[in-house]
């Protein structure tokens, strides 16, 4: 294998396949990066057995061929280096030679037959969807999911699709994110999937701000195919909860308060909260809401009035401050909608303007 290029275009492509090497490993391979020189592509691809990352980037190919590289060796070499051209040369016994104006780098390979394959998607079915919504499902729900590995379906964000709309849902129990965005390209048949946390944060920093995604759905595998970038996820195999069973059908009384206002408030306020509940007390009235904490062990307490608009007499509630000011930070829209039944019940925020064809809902347990 032979090849030139300049640092910043592999350096880029490198950054991306990198990220996914694992710290340790008991398969040594996989702390190895596929090069991959072919036509006028360079393919670089590295996996930790749960994710694989391929990243294509156009070089000038002098000697077809393929080679596996300690990838974080060779990503360091790369990082210190200006942006000058770059020689690569491999040879027989898989001995990769780098060599620039500034000195040569000689990096012992692997055989790239022996590099675990990417995974098969047979019979996968496809979705494209812009990148700006893509973005939108997963920042607004990834946020939601649970750390706790004895519920592993609950650790990653669940993909709903039918009826021509896509739906993201996350919940650790305590509180529950969902988004839907509705296009008639979408499926009209039911096909659904849990894919992981780590898998989303990939694609997030994946994506353009412009441009399409595809996003083939197989039976354990999930493939992103976005720019000049292909991620394959292994799926969470489990079935996800039934998280409609928690959002209320009915609710007795509605909130309407500002967003940012809400939000700066409680940030304030659970600084005095206690450390081990965070709890903050929410006590609404016709125009006005209260909210209040208290550290009963240090003597702290803070209490704070902002307007809103409540349809009830007065209604006390209270809640762990860091759910809800993670939940407030998801919401974009200025007004928000809070539907209450009664204080032990879980509370729906719903966002009082969106975008087209999208529907936010937030469900939050409280605390007593």
């Amino acid at each position: 294998m032979k090849f030139s290029i300049q640092r910043n275009e592999i350096y880029e492509a490198l950054q991306k396949v990198v990220s996914v090497l694992p710290a340790r490993s008991t398969i040594p391979m996989t702390q190895n990066v596929l090069f991959v020189a072919e036509g006028d592509q360079l393919e670089l691809m590295a996996t930790d057995l749960e994710i694989t990352i391929i990243s294509n980037v156009k070089a000038a190919i002098e000697k077809e061929g393929s080679v596996a590289i300690p990838g974080r060796l060779i990503h360091d070499i790369i990082r210190e280096l200006p942006n000058v051209s770059l020689n690569f040369d491999t040879d027989s016994k898989f001995r990769t030679t780098l060599s620039s104006e500034f000195g040569q780098y000689k990096v012992g390979g692997e055989n790239p037959a022996e590099f675990p394959r990417k995974p098969d998607i047979l019979d996968g079915r496809e979705i494209v969807l812009p990148n700006g919504v893509l973005k939108r499902l997963v920042e607004k729900t990834i946020f939601a999911t649970s750390a706790d590995e004895l519920r592993p379906a609950l650790t990653g964000v669940f993909f709903e699709l039918g009826g021509h709309r896509i739906r993201t849902v996350a919940t650790d129990g305590h509180r529950l994110s969902m988004l839907s965005y509705v296009d008639e390209a979408l499926p009209e048949t039911d096909l659904n999937a849990i894919i992981s946390t780590k898998a989303l944060n990939f694609v997030l920093r994946s994506l353009d701000g412009e441009g399409l995604t595809s996003i083939l759905l197989g039976e354990k595998h999930a493939q992103f195919h976005m720019e000049n970038t292909l991620l394959y996820a292994r799926l969470i195999e489990e079935n996800y909860v039934d998280y409609t069973r928690v959002i209320p059908a009915e609710t007795n009384f509605r909130m309407t308060i500002d967003t940012n206002d809400f939000l700066s408030s409680v940030k304030r306020v659970s600084l005095f909260s206690s450390p081990v509940t965070a709890q903050v007390i929410l006590s609404i009235k016709k125009s006005f809401v209260t909210i209040h904490a208290e550290d009963v062990d240090y003597g702290g307490e803070a209490r704070e009035e902002i307007p809103c608009e409540f349809n009830g007499d007065e209604f006390v509630i209270g809640f762990n401050s860091r759910y809800l000011q993670n939940i407030l930070r998801h919401i974009d829209s200025q007004l928000l909608n809070v539907e209450l039944i009664r204080p032990d019940n879980a509370i729906l925020l719903l966002p009082e303007d969106k975008p087209e064809n999208e529907d936010q809902l937030m469900l939050l347990m409280p605390i007593r």
